[in-house]
C-alpha cells in the first residue's frame, strides 16, 4: 500500500475516529482498559503519564481514576515554547485550563523528572504493530520528550489505529513504542 502523506493521513484517521460509535468505543475502552490493568508495565508503574484525553482519543479518565485508587501519582503534559513538554503532577484537585489545542493541561505544580516517570501511555492517531511506529497529531511533543526517555513507552489503540505496517511516512526522528495494546473484540475473548 502506498503510504499517505502524514497530513493526509491524519485527517482520514480523524474522520474514521469520529464516526465510531459511542456502544463501539465503550466497548474498546473496556477492552484497553482489562489488557492496560493486567500488565506488567501497569503493575510495576508508580508514576504513570497521560492525558486527559479528546473525543476520539482512547478514554483516559477510567485509566487516570485507577491508577488514583492504586495509588500511583498521575502525571499529564504541559506544553512549553520550542514544542517542548513537562509532566505536572495531576490530582482531582489540579487546575486545568483548556490550550489552542483544545486539550487540557495543568497551570500549577512541580514538573516530575522525566526519570522518575515508569510508564508513559502516549497518544496518536495511528499505530504500526510491525515497527511500533506511531502517527501523532502532528505537533512533534511527544517525539522531542520521548527521545531520550529510558522508562516504558506504551500505546492503547483502537482498532480503528491499529496497522500491520505504517500506511504514513515514518522519519528518522519519530520515536518508536515499546508496546502497543490493541482493543480485542469483545471484551472477554480471552477468556
Amino acid at each position: 500500500m502506498i503510504a499517505l502523506e502524514k497530513t493526509d493521513f491524519r485527517q482520514q484517521q480523524i474522520t474514521r475516529l469520529t464516526q465510531l460509535s459511542d456502544a463501539e468505543r465503550s466497548q474498546q475502552d473496556l477492552s484497553l482498559q482489562q489488557q492496560l490493568f493486567a500488565s506488567p508495565a501497569w503493575q510495576q508503574a508508580a508514576v504513570i503519564a497521560t492525558t486527559i484525553s479528546s473525543g476520539i482519543e482512547v478514554a483516559t479518565q477510567p485509566i487516570i481514576q485507577q491508577a488514583w485508587a492504586e495509588h500511583k501519582q498521575v502525571v499529564i503534559p504541559q506544553t512549553l515554547p520550542k514544542r517542548q513538554m513537562a509532566f505536572k503532577p495531576y490530582t482531582a484537585e489540579t487546575d486545568l485550563t483548556r490550550t489552542s489545542f483544545g486539550i487540557f493541561e495543568p497551570t500549577t505544580g512541580e514538573t516530575v523528572a522525566k526519570t522518575e516517570i515508569d510508564l508513559i501511555l502516549v497518544p496518536g492517531l495511528g499505530y504500526s504493530q510491525a515497527e511500533l511506529a506511531r502517527i501523532g497529531f502532528g505537533g512533534g511533543y511527544y517525539d522531542r520528550y520521548l527521545a531520550d526517555y529510558t522508562g516504558v513507552k506504551l500505546t492503547l489503540a483502537f482498532r480503528e489505529m491499529a496497522f500491520a505496517h505504517a500506511e504514513w511516512p515514518v522519519d528518522a526522528y519519530d520515536v518508536v513504542l515499546d508496546q502497543l495494546l490493541v482493543a480485542k473484540d469483545g471484551v472477554d475473548d480471552e477468556h
